[in-house]
């Protein structure tokens, strides 16, 4: 039995799905967002999402959103290197004005090598974030009417130099300029407890963090995980996480159930798979290969 649980654990890993290159670097920086507004003990939700207007398919998704003297701040954070401008209209050979619907990244490497890339203004994305979530918080409490909206783009890196997009009143601006952005272009009065209830049920996906530590989002596809040896059905509807520790050479991890009501419970299981909708395409993790489960908001799951 010894010798089967370490060959059956051997062999799990070897079906282990790893979030790619981008999404590694996307949740390293919004952790560092995620720690700085914690910190600062600001009202926050993560990682929210919403239908996109233009593909019911896709999603728009947002790192942050700052309930903050009664102001809602739309964040979105990026870890860019280099330097970022816009890029220049020029008529006659003469400069004409910035196309700001498009940014440049320009990096040098060690050989002292330059590439340059072309992007999406972030505030374009973060604006028509902001845009739609006013309406949707507005088609489920029209007190949303009295409450300001606004969009902001964070830049992690100080050494990254965006002297000619960075702009306070627009709202790029560095990390460390962020508490001064909330308070100067937040209004003086309080959060209201129903807003912050409802920001609270904003759409979010579930997580799958692996034993890589490697986070990986999408929508489960069930509402009941099934647990075998012993049979045990889990409600996700109940659950806020479910954390698994492993044991190289045992067939059975000891699970830990988080509920919504705060409560917790502890038990070992055998087999459990997870189906995970990752934007069209399903991944199944085996239960060997997950370290921990995050639930998002049940809004976006099938019944």
């Amino acid at each position: 039995m010894f010798l089967f649980c370490v060959f059956k654990n051997l062999w799990d890993r070897l079906f282990l799905i790893e979030s790619n290159n981008k999404e590694l670097f996307g949740f390293g920086a919004e952790n560092i967002l995620q720690k700085f507004l914690i910190e600062k003990n600001y009202k926050v939700f993560f990682n929210r999402i919403l239908k996109s207007p233009y593909n019911k398919n896709h999603f728009l998704e947002i790192d942050a959103i700052c309930y903050h003297n009664n102001t809602i701040f739309c964040i979105e954070m990026k870890n860019y290197k280099g330097t970022v401008y816009y890029a220049a209209n020029f008529k006659n050979d003469t400069f004409d004005s910035y196309k700001k619907n498009k940014i440049i990244q320009l990096k040098t490497d060690k050989h002292l090598n330059q590439t340059y890339k072309e992007l999406p203004n972030p505030l374009y994305k973060t604006t028509l974030f902001t845009k739609q979530l006013r309406k949707y918080l507005l088609r489920l409490d029209n007190r949303f009417s009295t409450i300001k909206f606004i969009s902001v783009v964070v830049f992690l890196n100080l050494s990254t130099n965006i002297d000619n997009i960075r702009s306070f009143n627009d709202g790029i601006i560095y990390l460390s300029e962020l508490d001064k952005f909330l308070d100067q272009k937040s209004g003086n009065e309080k959060n209201n407890s129903w807003a912050a209830q409802i920001l609270e049920q904003l759409p979010s996906f579930d997580k799958i963090i692996t034993i890589n530590n490697q986070t990986i989002q999408g929508i489960i596809k069930n509402n009941i995980i099934a647990c075998h040896k012993p049979n045990i059905e889990l409600q996700l509807k109940n659950i806020k996480t479910i954390n698994i520790n492993h044991t190289l050479t045992s067939c059975k991890s000891q699970l830990k159930i988080e509920y919504v009501d705060f409560t917790t419970s502890e038990f070992e299981c055998q087999k459990l798979f997870i189906s995970l909708d990752k934007f069209g395409t399903i991944q199944t993790h085996r239960l060997s290969n997950i370290k921990k489960i995050i639930v998002g908001t049940h809004t976006l799951r099938p019944f």
